[in-house]
């Protein structure tokens, strides 16, 4: 395998990667890797027949990869998350779209919906984050 080319097999060894490293940080990060993403690609598999439960599964799967790679290259650090849910400002527009202009049914608003709340919390996490970063440079996530 050519190093530098896009190799399906070290994507996924290098999301199983991060996806461990991130079993070592504090409690309270890893509550919020946990809740926020995991009923996103639960639901994401449930509704992945509707357009809104694809985009969002799929969002999640690259938000993964994205943070994955980031990783790779400069460990735990706190761009992960401004860059990996950067695609979530076209996302959500799009949730929101769905969510005030098409009959969904119950089940399917309300995931959508605890969707887009999860997703302005994280945006504000990482603009915080990003400011950080800004202000002082790379700073890992204390382990």
């Amino acid at each position: 395998m050519k190093t530098g080319t896009f190799d399906t097999i070290s994507i996924f060894k290098d999301v199983r990667v991060w996806f461990n490293a991130m079993g070592t940080l504090p409690w309270n990060i890893r509550l919020w890797a946990c809740f926020y993403p995991l009923p996103q690609i639960v639901g994401g598999l449930i509704f992945i027949l509707t357009l809104p439960g694809a985009v969002i599964l799929f969002g999640r799967i690259l938000s993964g990869v994205i943070a994955s790679q980031i990783h790779k290259r400069s460990p735990f650090s706190k761009l992960m998350g401004p860059v990996g849910h950067t695609h979530w400002i076209i996302i959500v527009p799009y949730l929101l779209y769905e969510l005030t202009t098409q009959d969904l049914s119950p089940t399917l608003f309300w995931f959508v919906s605890y969707v887009i709340g999860t997703t302005l919390i994280s945006g504000i996490i990482d603009v915080m984050e990003l400011r950080t970063y800004l202000k002082k440079g790379h700073i890992a996530y204390k382990r």
